[in-house]
């Protein structure tokens, strides 16, 4: 039926790139589905005294509902200071998902992100993050594999212990944003192309906005029988104008995805 294969397009499509789960996206997975992740921040051994390891994991609990955690730790790499080692921030989720046509579906979910102990102060911003969002995401070009999508969400945020460490052009307030974007693959690469829009006039006194565009390259470095990628390098630009100005910038990552699926391992 038009659930089912839409079901399977998507999760195809998704197992394929799978920094769009990242953004909200739903997964289409089948239920039972176990996802284990690593980012590891290598740009971190040139730039500063830790280094970064983040680990995450996703349970697909039944058709529609997701479970996403991830726990950020860090290490001293002996290349500069000693910072110590520890945990810098956990992030739980819920997401529940629906196809709704041949070719289109939803996500609605929320993130809890909170920064733990006492990190360096410029590895988290030292609040803690409630979000909601809701993500629709559509074929758009068949012929060409591309598809688009768009996020709404919005971000709660409350002061802790720690220092407070906005980033530049951060918004500082309880904020709204939405998001565009369009993603391609290609037999070697894969492109995500977004922009987006928040603002804190609707949920605070402050009249704050901040816009951006954010494409993305991604390059698989090893794949599973199936093509999808277990490790990805990802090149990711920003252009930037907020309330602290405009600004640039390009990041480095690489992903590492480990999946379950029915009692064996890809």
């Amino acid at each position: 039926n038009a659930t089912e294969s839409t079901r399977l397009a998507l999760s195809s499509f998704i197992d394929r790139l799978p920094d769009l789960l990242d953004i909200g996206l739903p997964s289409f997975a089948p239920p039972g589905t176990v996802r284990l992740y690593s980012h590891p921040k290598f740009g971190d051994l040139l730039h500063e005294d830790y280094f970064r390891l983040p680990i995450g994991s996703s349970v697909k609990v039944n058709e529609n509902l997701e479970l996403n955690t991830e726990l950020g730790s860090y290490f001293t790499h002996g290349l500069g200071d000693s910072v110590g080692n520890g945990f810098y921030q956990l992030r739980l989720g819920a997401k529940s998902e629906f196809a709704v046509s041949p070719d289109a579906g939803w996500s609605i979910g929320l993130d809890y992100i909170t920064p733990l102990s006492r990190p360096p102060i410029e590895i988290t911003d030292g609040v803690r993050h409630v979000m909601p969002y809701v993500t629709h995401t559509r074929t758009i070009v068949p012929k060409w594999g591309l598809v688009g999508f768009a996020t709404l969400g919005q971000d709660f945020i409350d002061h802790t212990v720690l220092p407070v460490n906005f980033r530049e052009n951060q918004l500082h307030h309880n904020s709204t944003t939405l998001t565009l974007g369009v993603a391609r693959e290609w037999r070697r690469m894969h492109v995500i192309f977004r922009v987006f829009d928040g603002t804190t006039y609707l949920l605070s006194n402050e009249h704050e906005n901040v816009f951006g565009v954010r494409p993305s390259v991604g390059i698989p470095l090893l794949r599973r029988a199936d093509g999808s990628p277990r490790a990805t390098a990802t090149f990711e630009g920003r252009a930037v104008w907020g309330p602290d100005g405009f600004e640039t910038g390009v990041n480095t990552s690489i992903r590492v995805d480990l999946r379950y699926r029915r009692g064996h391992a890809k």
